[in-house]
């Protein structure tokens, strides 16, 4: 398994070059649901960045097929250290649990690098509307807790895209 992922942000060309220079990396290009032109570059190498002004997380956590396709959700959250240890037992407890939740093809918990109270759930879908069956189930709502502003919550949604 990787232990760490690497993003980047940026316009088509530039996302292309990126890759061209690097074809030894596997890089998978997302495109926003929100805004089809606001494109991200993850590398899922596992190795160092190879982008300028790289976001890095480190993979704290993972349970799926690293198949990288489909619909990506991903919930950010700032946590105290009390809330930290409940979130991440919270997200222990769905990963090993029997009933995965249908769609859910990956989840990864992330930590962004030096952010120790920080966590990332990337979530990997089959389609957007197994994520959207999930939130409304009894799964998801330990997790619906943490979906405010008390801790700096937020998400963004993309799907696969090829920039071939």
């Amino acid at each position: 398994m990787i232990k760490k992922i690497s993003s980047t942000f940026g316009s088509w060309q530039i996302l292309k070059q990126i890759q061209k220079n690097n074809p030894s990396r596997k890089m998978i290009v997302l495109s926003s649901s929100s805004a089809p032109t606001d494109l991200q570059l993850l590398d899922v190498s596992g190795e160092e960045p190879v982008f300028n002004n790289p976001l890095s997380y480190d993979i704290l956590a993972h349970h799926g097929n690293q198949e990288w396709t489909g619909f990506f959700r991903f919930a950010f959250f700032s946590l105290g250290d009390d809330d930290l240890k409940v979130f991440d037992s919270k997200v222990n407890q769905l990963i090993t649990s029997p009933d995965f939740p249908l769609g859910l093809k990956d989840i990864y918990v992330l930590q962004p690098n030096k952010k120790h109270n920080d966590r990332v759930l990337l979530t990997i879908w089959q389609l957007d509307s197994d994520y959207s069956l999930w939130k409304r189930s009894a799964t998801y709502q330990p997790f619906a807790t943490y979906t405010n502003a008390n801790f700096r919550y937020h998400d963004t949604n993309y799907t696969a895209y090829n920039l071939n």
